[in-house]
């Protein structure tokens, strides 16, 4: 999700890189406005030496920005002095930009929260200059994580991994003999661990991936698929990939990759070609976020009367309601219905805590990220930028949502068998929660 506060000095683009890299919540400008006035900072390689004095600045810099603007003032009982007196004598050794980034990286992560990270300088070259073509990815391939392992959860039919033999529900073990995540991951930090096996199976143009598969009849096997659509790891947020269908011939399902700029124009007609339906199933799995409008759209089109989405908390206990207006006699009357999983963040969550909380909704599949907070970000004296959280999040009635999640009310496991015969759990478990209670 974004702030509402503007981050002098830090390019658009870049604020949409850490908003989905490090699973932030910032402000981005508008899709297609420019950064004017920009003063670029040193641009470092990753192997250069940054000079001793700079990195005592830029270090001196990050940890006052979490003393003075971090969104608590407790620092969720660490000791911020001691942190500093752990962190500090290592400066000298870390010489490099890619060395000393990666410390002000790890005491920032000491303090156990999201929207908190740092990107280097030759990150954010590499983001800005990289062409889309330079990493290339599997055509049609849908992956999430399935009974704990990273799992094919949708294979588009005479894709070139579909001739190799991907099916959905086939489990993908190892890349070129190495495993694709660590077991560890998958089961502490699932969303992360599909975002780097995601970007594990990407490759330079005119390669193939060698995959290790466990099939349906539970036997490894190896198989060879080239690589041919550019790889993206984010959701563009200046344009929404959106689909939306009937999964019953009265209940509607509607799923977008990410809450986009230009979310608003897409679900508006998807709505209102499902606006006839008993129920309808919203699907925010592997979304992390996005910017408000959509949000705030969505909302009021459920809702007759206004409400409120979230409280936002500052360090001195000031708080403002992120308010959404109501649609009256204009809003969707049926049944709703929110899928969530361990990839769902930010704005994703915040919503669905609403409508959850509200009544609106029932939610189903698994608990989310839990990552909430309200970020901002400042350019480094290094030329690099750090994303902090400067104020708290809750839900209306002052529900958690930051490190615990969205409990769904219905938890619900997708199968590797029902994959198989082409069916998705939690879609049908969700429509038939809604077929129950129309019929109520």
């Amino acid at each position: 999700m974004m702030n509402r506060r503007a981050a002098g000095n830090v390019p658009g683009f870049v604020l949409i890189v850490l908003l989905t890299a490090l699973g932030g919540r910032a402000q981005a400008p508008a899709a297609g406005q420019a950064a004017s006035g920009l003063k670029p900072g040193p641009s470092f390689k990753e192997n250069d030496e940054i000079p001793g004095p700079l990195r005592l600045q830029t270090f001196q810099f990050v940890w006052e920005k979490i003393r003075d603007e971090y969104f608590d003032p407790t620092f969720g009982a660490i000791d911020w002095n001691a942190v500093k007196e752990k962190y500090a004598p290592q400066v000298d050794a870390t010489k490099t930009s890619g060395t000393f980034h990666s410390l002000l990286g790890r005491m920032l992560a000491e303090l156990g929260r999201s929207h908190l990270g740092i990107m280097a300088p030759h990150q954010l070259t590499r983001e800005l200059k990289d062409a889309p073509q330079d990493r290339m990815t599997l055509e049609g391939v849908v992956l999430r994580i399935v009974e704990g392992r990273i799992s094919a959860y949708s294979i588009k039919q005479d894709s070139p991994a579909w001739q190799a033999g991907l099916r959905a529900g086939d489990a993908i073990l190892k890349l070129a003999d190495k495993p694709l995540a660590a077991d560890e991951d998958i089961q502490k930090r699932p969303s992360r661990a599909l975002a780097g096996a995601l970007r594990t199976l990407s490759g330079g143009p005119d390669t193939a991936a060698s995959l290790i598969i466990l099939d349906e009849s539970g036997r490894e096997k190896s198989i060879t698929v080239p690589r041919t659509i550019p790889f993206k790891d984010r959701a563009n947020l200046g344009s929404a990939v959106l689909e939306s269908r009937r999964v019953h011939p009265r209940v509607g399902y509607v799923w977008f990759d990410g809450w986009s700029f230009d979310l608003k124009s897409k679900l508006e007609p998807a709505l209102k070609g499902l606006w006839d339906s008993d129920g309808l199933v919203i699907d925010l799995r592997q979304n992390r976020g996005g910017v408000n409008p959509g949000v705030d759209f969505l909302a009021a089109e459920l809702n007759a009367e206004p409400g409120v989405l979230a409280l936002e908390i500052g360090r001195n206990g000031d708080r403002k309601e992120w308010a959404y207006a109501g649609a009256g006699a204009g809003a969707y009357p049926g049944r709703v219905a929110i899928l969530v999983d361990e990839s769902s963040g930010s704005a994703s969550e915040v919503f669905a805590a609403a409508m959850q909380e509200s009544g609106r909704a029932v939610i189903l599949g698994r608990t989310s990220y839990g990552g909430v907070l309200n970020s901002t970000q400042a350019p480094l004296p290094t030329g690099g930028v750090m994303m902090y959280p400067h104020h708290d999040m809750t839900t209306a009635k002052g529900g958690r949502i930051e490190g615990r999640g969205v409990v769904p009310d219905i938890p619900v496991e997708i199968s590797r068998a029902d994959l198989y015969r082409g069916k998705d759990t939690v879609i049908e478990r969700a429509a038939a929660v809604i077929l129950e209670g129309a019929r109520k």
